[in-house]
């Protein structure tokens, strides 16, 4: 029974976290391994000239998680990323946690004021089949695509 309620349930969050997104993004299932309810922002695709670029993440988490300082379940999280292709490394520079119904729990900027190095804005190294890597992979397919 505990199964059945699980998928409903996630089936749930999923239709409400793609219906009340902001209609500025353009959300694609990343396939991932482990099987995670992760989107990230195609539109940002079309725009990204030269090695740098940002791109918003959105994850589903089912169980949903808690963070000490959060008041309530985080059962959405949406992350804005800076990914540099030169280096192969990534830092985070805006996070927005949800609500099962959507209500923004907690939010924060971490490039206000922008980091003054690059090696403060791209501080992670990109792990093989991390959401990162996979969004890379989609990218170079969609530029294959372009012929470019």
């Amino acid at each position: 029974m505990k199964f059945i309620t699980g998928i409903i349930l996630s089936i749930f969050l999923v239709a409400t976290a793609l219906s009340q997104v902001d209609s500025i993004y353009h959300w694609k299932k990343l396939d991932t391994e482990n099987k995670k309810k992760i989107w990230y922002d195609v539109s940002s695709i079309d725009t990204i000239k030269g090695d740098k670029f940002d791109i918003w993440v959105l994850e589903v988490h089912t169980p949903p998680m808690k963070s000490e300082g959060i008041e309530g379940e985080i059962y959405r999280s949406k992350i804005l990323y800076a990914v540099n292709l030169a280096t192969v490394r990534y830092g985070i520079m805006k996070i927005r946690y949800y609500d099962v119904k959507n209500k923004e729990l907690y939010a924060f900027d971490y490039d206000t004021p922008p980091p003054p190095t690059d090696a403060l804005r791209y501080p992670y190294p990109v792990f093989e089949e991390s959401p990162i890597y996979l969004i890379i992979k989609e990218l170079f397919k969609y530029k294959k695509g372009l012929g470019n």
